[in-house]
């Protein structure tokens, strides 16, 4: 499959051959022509989201703004669907209003294709948030998956069987089967060169039709040729249906799928089933790092090599960066955790491995990993959302200190994620049940409060950011916790630069620095507070102060091999640097910032660097390239559902060098070369302006 532009999608590159359901991908894609909305009904196991993935990838074409895959499997709070939806879309929309009314105003002018798959445990959610889809947003369409219909008005139903399974006794066979199909070719990935008689193609048809033809538990049972010959199979598992019941018409479809997955985790080492338990800990994606961590330990040794054999098994999927259980492997799993007595201490040991990951994700963050940190942290979310929905003490054992809420020391750590990655709603919707939750005592108070006021205001809620900041220094300093203070009072100091107090900036920002200093410690909000206190010196016109402030950043920053703070400091050198009529220094220090944000795809640093370029084009006399430009940003900020960003003054620029422009091309020229600009993709657009 080809690779599909990260701002274009996000279905996932298939692993294994594709087998049978031509039928079925046919009608989805013909009903998804007809119909806002089709829901791929059916049991557990019979292949729903591969039809649905499959049909996707086949009509990817024809929306212009995506196909775009949201898994539920792991998720259980539906309050937060919207949240997800809009993560998996790279939306970052930053004002205050309830993320299901600025979600669905983002999708109204699209044309885009969104897949939900495995919606049967967020069912409510699930038709609240699609019915005001449905209403509001024509040009998308919806593809669900589920174990049973949504229940909506409009709802158009795929209902999806199990394969029709074949005749042993048939010609061949029955090679034309689906069923039998799909096992020769499993069976062929297992056991690499595999041929098989007559006789042997007997022994796999009744292997399917004993299995209902149940995709998953053909599957499963193909897996199992690596241990033992097709006929021995066959006559073995004949023997597990008949002791399972004499009367086959009483054994469901359901009882089917689960003797087959009771029988290939009896065929599995003990080693193997083991690991099998453990991970049904594990919400969503997870990498091997973590499953090492939280299942591994004397009694479980080499958990990576266990994890390859899981994979070759069926048991377990490989995803980018990691690997994740289907549903019904998850289910079967979590009951032999509880029978094992172990499922309180592997969740203890899963809340400690995630909040361990936040703390060195906020540690590592001023550094050079700062793209395999956003990788990892968005990657890791479902299992974060378990432990910020559990609300358990996390152990001292891990950290050695005074055992804390998971939910108020995590939430708070998080604040890469919440802030620097875009999931401002979300985690000001988990802060605040943290703060409420919390102790005056809390040892993370502090942070969570600051990190609180952060959020709020760049969402533009500031007043709520200032009097969490000022309650969070207040403590901060009560305690004696310097580190904190230098947060807190670097948000007091963004709040004096967002409502004009600039003459507030440059102290608090010395306040800022000092307490950092008090601390000892190295944080990326040094040089954050820096390009705060450079910012206001633009603001003023004293453009070679802020110069020379951004020179300071930029050593902080290049020592640490950080970027990501760096490039928000060169957006403010271009701006300074424009100011002094500097053109070839503007434009460079634009270029480098867009570079760089667009790799750490911080969708807002892109959309002001390229209007920063734009302007700077305008001064430099090129309309043609003003136009296009101006006309890739607007795209840009529709496309990711931002909004103007600063105040009036700041949008002052970007106006004058729209008039600029039309002043040197005339309005119809300027119209059409806009269109040009508007009409390029992102990959384009970023290319074009660093050219």
């Amino acid at each position: 499959m080809e690779s599909i532009p990260w701002w274009r999608g996000n279905l996932p590159v298939e692993t294994s051959s594709f087998v049978g359901r031509e039928t079925e991908v046919r009608e989805l894609v013909k009903l998804l022509a007809e119909a806002p909305l089709v829901t791929v009904a059916g049991p557990e196991g019979v292949g729903k989201s591969r039809i649905a993935v499959k049909a996707a990838e086949e009509c990817r074409d024809a929306y212009l703004d995506g196909v775009w895959l949201v898994e539920l499997s792991g998720e259980r709070n539906g309050d937060l669907l919207a949240h997800t939806v809009a993560a998996v879309l790279g939306f970052r929309e930053e004002s205050t209003r309830s993320q299901t009314e600025v979600l669905v105003e983002f999708l109204a002018g699209k044309r885009l294709l969104l897949l939900l798959d495995t919606c049967e445990q967020l069912l409510p959610a699930c038709r609240d948030l699609l019915g005001r889809v449905l209403a509001r947003a024509p040009g998308v369409r919806i593809i669900a998956t589920s174990r049973q219909p949504l229940g909506m008005a409009g709802e158009t139903l795929l209902s999806v069987e199990p394969f029709r399974t074949p005749d042993p006794a048939g010609p061949g066979a029955g090679l034309e089967d689906d069923a039998l199909r799909l096992f020769l070719d499993r069976a062929g990935t297992a056991v690499p060169g595999l041929t098989m008689d007559e006789a042997q193609l007997k022994a796999a048809a009744r292997i399917c039709r004993r299995l209902d033809g149940i995709p998953l538990a053909v599957e499963l049972a193909a897996g199992q040729l690596r241990s033992m010959p097709v006929e021995r199979f066959a006559e073995r598992l004949d023997g597990r249906f008949a002791a399972l019941s004499a009367n086959r018409a009483l054994v469901s479809r359901h009882q089917t799928l689960r003797t087959a997955v009771g029988w290939t985790h009896e065929l599995c080492t003990p080693a193997e089933r083991l690991l099998w338990a453990r991970l049904s800990v594990f919400a969503g994606n997870f990498d091997a790092e973590a499953a090492d961590w939280v299942c591994g330990d004397e009694h479980l040794a080499g958990v990576p090599d266990l994890l390859a054999v899981l994979v070759d098994k069926s048991l377990l999927i490989r995803v980018p960066g990691g690997y994740r259980q289907l549903d019904t492997i998850r289910e079967y799993g979590r009951e032999q955790l509880v029978r094992l007595g172990e499922e309180d201490r592997l969740a203890e040991r899963h809340r400690c491995y995630y909040l361990d990951l936040a703390r060195r994700a906020d540690a590592g963050w001023y550094g050079p990993d700062q793209e395999a940190w956003a990788r990892r942290l968005n990657s890791a979310i479902t299992n974060f959302r378990v432990v910020l929905d559990s609300g358990s003490p996390a152990g001292a054992a891990v950290s050695g200190r005074i055992p804390v809420p998971a939910s108020v020391e995590l939430a708070g750590a998080l604040w890469i994620l919440w802030f620097c990655l875009g999931r401002l709603r979300e985690g000001r919707y988990y802060m605040r049940r943290a703060i409420e939750a919390s102790s005056p005592t809390d040892p993370g108070l502090p942070k969570l409060l600051w990190a609180d006021g952060c959020v709020a205001m760049a969402q533009g809620d500031l007043e709520s950011g200032r009097r969490r900041a000022e309650t969070a220094l207040a403590v901060a300093l009560q305690w004696g916790d310097y580190e904190a203070a230098g947060h807190a009072r670097l948000r007091l100091a963004v709040r004096s630069l967002c409502v004009g107090a600039l003459e507030e900036v440059e102290p608090g920002v010395k306040l800022v620095i000092e307490y950092f200093r008090r601390a000892q410690i190295m944080t990326v909000s040094e040089p954050l507070a820096l390009v705060t206190a450079a910012m206001a010196a633009t603001w003023r016109g004293d453009f070679a102060k802020a110069i020379t402030v951004l020179q300071e950043v930029q050593r902080l920053c290049d020592d640490h091999g950080e970027r990501w703070a760096r490039a928000t400091g060169d957006y403010v050198l271009s701006i300074a640097q424009l100011g002094l009529g500097r053109l070839e220094e503007a434009e460079l220090a634009a270029r480098q910032s867009l570079a760089a944000k667009w790799r750490l795809r911080d969708t807002t640093g892109v959309a002001l660097a390229l209007d920063q370029l734009a302007v700077i084009a305008a001064v430099q006399g090129d309309g043609y390239r003003t136009a296009r430009l101006q006309g890739s940003g607007m795209r840009l900020w529709a496309t990711f559902g931002l909004r103007g960003f600063g105040s009036e003054s700041m949008s002052e620029p970007r106006t004058v060098a729209e008039r600029t422009a039309r002043q040197l091309l005339g309005d119809d020229a300027y119209d059409t070369v806009f269109a040009e600009g508007h009409d390029d993709d992102p990959d384009s657009a970023v290319a074009y302006a660093l050219d």
